[in-house]
């Protein structure tokens, strides 16, 4: 492919690092990406050109920068949801990706990243920007307990965010060894074998009920098991992408008061805080990268990922 150019209102990225998001391998495992799409959209790098509108700005400077377009002026736009934004599109998803050497990116969702920080460090952003706005969806807060069901890497990036808000205690649900001991490694109080003992199950034991339980496993009955165990008054935000058709007990939900939530990707201002949070130290992003390979190892390392096992994070470096 040609390297990008920048559109008046756009810059080109040198990309530094891009992570390997488990949305590009189900693309790719299940056949949804159209030939000469580049996927990618977890990245960090320096800018190399800038188009001829582009103000406030300069070459070589160090971004992180958001894959989400937006015109800023619709009523979706408004409302938070730039994803869905009707006419602007989306890095790595329906416009050109970061598994590359250079992207094309419009200024306005670039970020300034701190000249000392490494720069691999702002390619963590746009994944803990999805869990951030999914404990924000959840409304949980200082003491309250909370089930992150699903250690992949959403949900450790979501645990990192609950920390970040001062929820407690939280537990968290998986079956990978190597991604149980990075949950208790990021911030979860308590880690369970999904395979030993079932989320209702360790409910029933332990006595405890939920303020809110992020699913973020796209396990089959999931859904319907988090509903189980929360407290009345409790919100279950989805945020794993399942293709489940599930069961909604409503008299349930109603006699409950509970809520449920779902979550894909993030506002612009999440995407702001969340920058502002791995600048500061704030949370161990760094912990979750499990391997580092090249543009060259990039297919393979996504098929690889179809079937995990301790791999937590696979970072693509397109300069080797």
């Amino acid at each position: 492919m040609p390297d990008p150019s920048p559109g008046p209102d756009d810059v080109v990225v040198s990309v530094d690092a891009c992570g390997l998001c488990g949305s590009d391998v189900h693309s790719v495992q299940n056949g949804q990406c159209a030939p000469g799409q580049i996927l990618g959209h977890e990245f960090s790098g320096r800018i190399v050109a800038l188009g001829a509108g582009v103000t406030g700005w300069s070459e070589g400077q160090a971004v992180a920068a958001s894959p989400l377009g937006s015109c800023g002026k619709c009523r979706i736009c408004a409302r938070g949801l730039a994803f869905r934004c009707p006419v602007a599109p989306n890095i790595g998803i329906n416009a050109q990706g970061a598994y590359a050497q250079y992207v094309a990116v419009p200024a306005r969702q670039l970020v300034a990243l701190p000249p000392e920080l490494p720069l691999e460090l702002g390619s963590h952003a746009e994944p803990l920007s999805v869990g951030s706005q999914a404990v924000k969806l959840s409304g949980a807060g200082p003491g309250d307990p909370v089930l992150v069901y699903g250690v992949g890497p959403i949900g450790l990036y979501s645990i990192m965010a609950l920390r970040l808000a001062g929820a407690g205690p939280i537990v968290a649900a998986g079956r990978s060894a190597g991604r149980r001991q990075a949950a208790a490694d990021v911030g979860a109080d308590v880690v369970i074998d999904t395979r030993e003992i079932s989320v209702e199950e360790y409910a029933t034991q332990s006595g405890t009920r939920f303020a809110a339980v992020l699913e973020c496993s796209a396990a089959p009955g999931a859904f319907t098991e988090a509903l189980a165990v929360l407290e009345p008054g409790g919100t279950c935000v989805e945020v794993a992408l399942t293709p489940e058709v599930a069961s909604l007990p409503l008299f349930g939900m109603l006699s409950e008061g509970l809520h449920i939530a779902g979550a894909c990707a993030f506002s612009d201002d999440t995407y702001r805080e969340s920058v502002a949070h791995i600048a500061a130290g704030r949370v161990p992003v760094e912990r979750l990268v499990s391997e580092r390979v090249t543009l060259d190892d990039t297919p393979s390392a996504l098929k690889r990922l179809q079937t995990p096992g301790s791999l937590v994070r696979i970072v693509s470096r397109p300069w080797g």
